[in-house]
């Protein structure tokens, strides 16, 4: 099947429901030629599975790797990975991107509770960011954490928020250097040379077309309020 994921025509056969699942709503039909094509093959599924947590289905892992797949190949064509939840609001997307365990997932969820039909979640674990001439554009995937959450929508990239966890909540703009290292650790990696000069110079890029924050915040419906108030400035939709 073709898929259309962040204008990119992306080429798959997915083996599994769960990837079969999620990839369904990103459909592509139209003439354009595949730009990516993506392929697991069944050593490396074999090979994540012996790796893979209890509990871990060959589905999910399948999808896992062909979001893996996706994301190294994607590098070329000015997109890039950035491992966070990604919360729509009012217009934007924001994404609150941490390490695994940490509880952005749980953060933007406070949003949902706080702020109600004001904000969706795009991707739970897995959007990308499109690098355009002058803005930067956050696309949902049909790759997830698990959550299930991937929708086929895409809009303006408002920023990219850092979690730390800590009892008390706070917000800081940081340096470019810590950007740096921070998105590093956030996007897909591991790559060959050509592919890191290119990785590099998207971050580089993205820094010019965004705003960037840390969040240090417990898990309290305050955290909610404290990033809202840093981030947007107290702006509510009508």
């Amino acid at each position: 099947m073709r898929i259309l994921v962040a204008d990119l025509v992306t080429e798959l056969e997915p083996r599994y429901d769960d990837s079969r699942e999620l990839a369904e709503p990103f459909r592509y039909e139209g003439s354009r030629e595949t730009d990516i094509k993506l392929h697991v093959s069944d050593k490396l599924l074999n090979n994540l599975m012996e790796k893979a947590a209890a509990g871990t289905t060959v589905g999910g892992m399948e999808n896992f790797a062909l979001g893996n797949d996706f994301n190294r190949k994607a590098i070329a064509f000015n997109t890039m990975l950035i491992h966070s939840s990604a919360l729509v609001y009012d217009g934007g997307a924001y994404l609150f991107s941490a390490d695994s365990g940490v509880g952005k997932s749980t953060h933007t969820r406070l949003w949902l509770q706080a702020f109600g039909d004001t904000v969706h979640i795009l991707n739970d674990d897995k959007p990308v960011v499109k690098l355009c001439d002058d803005k930067a554009v956050c696309y949902g995937t049909p790759f997830d954490g698990g959550s299930g959450i991937a929708l086929n929508e895409s809009y303006p990239l408002q920023a990219v928020i850092f979690i730390d966890r800590g009892e008390t909540n706070s917000v800081r703009v940081p340096d470019n250097k810590e950007v740096i290292q921070r998105l590093y650790f956030q996007t897909a990696h591991m790559v060959n040379a050509a592919t890191a000069v290119q990785m590099l110079d998207n971050i580089e890029k993205l820094l010019s077309l965004t705003r960037f924050y840390v969040l240090t915040c417990n898990m309290e419906l305050s955290a909610a309020y404290t990033a809202f108030d840093a981030v947007i400035g107290g702006r509510l939709p009508e």
